[in-house]
């Protein structure tokens, strides 16, 4: 099996196109004991080298749980305050070889201060980098068995966690992912809340949200086992552009690019041509991917006490990330991410100031609502500079490459406390549709948003229907008068008119005045949407919030059994009210009366 292993090794650099040989160590021939040396950059753009010593091999079958146990030490570990976040795909280089990248921390009673890592062994890493396997399904055991070079320094067990553990237990070896600080630029503090927490997408009942699957109850946050803390990354300074990549050098994992940026921060483990090789663990763990490949710049490492990590920040777009798997992350440079261009633009009508804000985002279903909405959340608490009330108008256009037309939809909300998070909220919520609509990929190209804030709370309610008759028969017309009162404001009235349908066998029928979209009613079938086009009209479609409807329904025969009234919609008639929300609901019962 070694040699067959090292022929499948072989045969990897055979397929490659080396810019410069780069002599690997096997995992084989990896002993307890021996000495070597990482790479990374712990601030600016000096890459650092810090000494390592093999204390033993985990080499279990397969290759998932494969790793080298080493310890670090050197001024640059010292600086750092041990083995930070961000040190991730640092390159292991043993008697003058690749032996792999650092992937995790460690740490056991015995010596509590000083630092331990595992390093994933670089064949596992080159299988990532030529996309010739795919990654192993699932994380590691919470627990392997011990190899005797370990044993023989006390160590009788070995457990994985997420994060460092609060308390260490005798004769254990603790190890947990060194992950990859996210770093954004240009995104306010609640904005990375919602990056870490997500969004409930199901607190209002609107028609929307029956077009997502049952198990989509929120727009997810972002995690994953390479996830690490979320940090604001500090201003760009002169000379800040980032280094060209090499081992040890900074790279970056973009899901943003432009006035905001997010993504996250890791090691260059090997270039080999265009190819690039990383972090030595998974980002998002999506396997084949179009993320953005990023410089990076590293301000400073932070030794923080919970776990140390890098400060620094995303720099030019220079490729794309192809492959997310379980040993590491592979890009290529040169090569153009596919991507979703963002264009928001927010108005606000009391200050008479604006903000535009453009940003690219990656293709990525699990996050395109997400990273949608707090673009745009962005832009309008630039635009607003507070949190509070207000009435807005939305509009937002959305294309696509699988889309029949563009999807473009108009809408007006209001808050009585936060109106900002109104503003992306529907387009958000909509893109989310699209991603996981049954029909075809969309291949998102573009959104776009205008909308324009008030502080004002623009409502209109709905007081009075009143019709011109006591009772009905089929055939005829009711004529009918909505009286309506806007936001602390004057009375006014919409007058119209309905034709009952001829034929209609209903004992009675109801007229109801409300405002937006309504629920379907129990005596109705569900829309029809067959096709990505049937979606697009269907969205299209719905009702706004300032939209006042008065419908007239009919009683549903079937409802006589199962002993309560079922409704469905017979004629309606709408008018827009401008710019305001309409609230409340009337109805009126009717008879009618048998025809002649």
């Amino acid at each position: 099996m070694r040699a067959l292993a090292a022929l499948v090794l072989i045969g990897l650099f055979g397929q490659m196109t080396v810019s410069a040989p780069v002599e690997i160590i096997p995992l084989s021939q990896v002993q307890a004991g021996m000495r070597g040396w990482g790479l990374t950059v712990v601030a600016g753009t000096e890459v650092s080298r810090f000494e390592v010593e093999v204390i033993g091999v985990i080499d279990e079958p397969g290759e998932q749980n494969d790793f080298i146990v080493i310890r670090a030490f050197g001024d640059a570990i010292e600086r750092s305050g041990g083995i930070a976040q961000g040190m991730s795909g640092s390159p292991i280089y043993l008697e003058g070889k690749l032996a792999g990248a650092l992937s995790r921390a460690a740490m056991w009673s015995a010596e509590p201060e000083r630092p331990l890592g595992l390093v994933t062994p670089i064949e596992t890493m080159l299988k990532v980098l030529a996309e010739v396997k795919q990654a192993p399904e699932g994380p590691p055991q919470e627990e392997l068995p011990i190899p005797k070079e370990l044993k023989k320094m006390g160590i009788l067990h070995l457990k994985f966690c997420a994060t460092p553990p609060e308390s260490l237990e005798p004769r254990t070896l603790y190890s947990w992912p060194l992950s990859a600080p996210v770093v954004a630029a240009g995104l306010s503090p609640r904005a990375l809340e919602i990056v870490r927490q997500g969004l409930d997408i199901r607190r209002e009942d609107h028609p929307l949200l029956s077009l997502l699957p049952p198990w989509r109850t929120r727009l997810p946050g972002l995690t994953g086992p390479g996830v690490g803390r979320i940090i604001q990354a500090p201003p760009s300074t002169p000379g800040s552009e980032g280094l060209p990549f090499s081992p040890g050098a900074p790279v970056g994992v973009g899901l943003l690019s432009g006035d905001v940026s997010l993504g996250a921060l890791g090691t260059v483990t090997l270039v080999d041509g265009d190819a690039v090789l990383a972090f030595g663990h998974p980002f998002l763990f999506s396997g084949r991917t179009d993320y953005f490949l990023s410089s990076a710049y590293v301000l400073d490492t932070v030794a923080a006490l919970d776990a140390p990590y890098k400060l620094g920040s995303l720099g030019d777009v220079r490729g794309a990330v192809v492959a997310d798997r379980w040993a590491g992350i592979g890009g290529l440079v040169g090569k153009s991410p596919s991507a979703v261009d963002l264009e928001f633009s927010v108005w606000d009508e009391t200050r008479g100031r604006g903000s535009d804000l453009s940003a690219s985002m990656v293709r990525e279903p699990r996050y395109s609502g997400l990273l949608c909405y707090i673009t745009g959340l962005e832009a309008t608490d630039r635009a607003l500079d507070r949190i509070g009330p207000g009435t807005v108008s939305v509009r937002y256009r959305i294309e696509g490459e699988g889309l029949p037309k563009p999807l473009e939809r108009h809408n007006v909300f209001l808050s009585t406390e936060d109106i900002a998070q109104y503003v992306p909220r529907e387009a958000a919520i909509v893109t989310d549709i699209l991603e996981y609509n049954e029909f075809t990929d969309p291949g998102l190209l573009r959104i776009d948003l205008n909308a324009t804030v008030t502080d004002e709370l623009s409502a209109v309610f709905i007081r009075d229907l009143q019709v011109d008759k006591d009772s009905y028969a089929p055939g005829d017309t009711i004529h009918f008068t909505v009286y309506l009162q806007d936001w602390r404001g004057e009375e006014t009235f919409w007058s119209g008119e309905l034709p009952i349908p001829k034929g209609l066998d209903s004992p009675y029928v109801e007229l109801r005045a409300y405002g937006g979209p309504r629920a379907i009613e129990k005596g109705e079938r569900a829309p029809l949407i067959d096709s990505i086009a049937a979606l697009v009209d269907y969205i299209e479609g719905i009702p706004s919030y300032d939209t006042l409807t008065v419908e007239l329904f009919a009683l549903d025969p079937i409802s006589e059994l199962v002993g309560e009234p079922w409704l469905y919609g017979v004629g309606d008639v709408s008018v827009s009210v401008g710019r305001a929300v309409v609230y409340d609901q009337v109805s009126l019962i009717l008879p009618l009366e048998a025809e002649e």
